[in-house]
């Protein structure tokens, strides 16, 4: 299954915004009957969809580079991507990186007039 996520992932980094609507759609082929087996035996049964958003979210985030990370966030503290879209992406990196932009911002705030030689 881990296999047949990793072209899913390249599919969904190759997409342009126009082309993502609400649903997420492609040939599951093997996936779909592998699911529905385990959903058939499982006790209880198990929840497709939030195992296929689980599996995208870790493969979206495995994907990313460090530029990638950074231009995300940076489209989001531009006002053009929504906190929610951005958390999805970056995960608990979202508030190391808030953390470490308001850290760097009080210490360009400190006087620094008293370590001048």
């Amino acid at each position: 299954m881990r296999e047949q996520l990793i072209p899913l992932a390249r599919i969904v980094q190759g997409m342009s915004q126009e082309s993502l609507d609400e649903t997420i759609k492609f040939r599951a082929g093997p996936l779909k009957e592998a699911a529905t087996e385990l959903d058939s035996v499982h006790l209880g049964g198990i929840n497709i969809s939030e195992l296929a958003r689980e599996g995208l979210t870790q493969m979206l985030r495995r994907t990313m580079t460090d530029d990638d990370k950074i231009a995300i966030y940076e489209r989001y503290s531009g006002g053009d991507l929504s906190e929610d879209a951005a958390r999805v992406l970056l995960g608990e990196e979202f508030d190391l990186l808030q953390e470490d932009i308001d850290a760097f911002r009080e210490a360009t705030a400190d006087d620094t007039s008293d370590y001048l030689v």
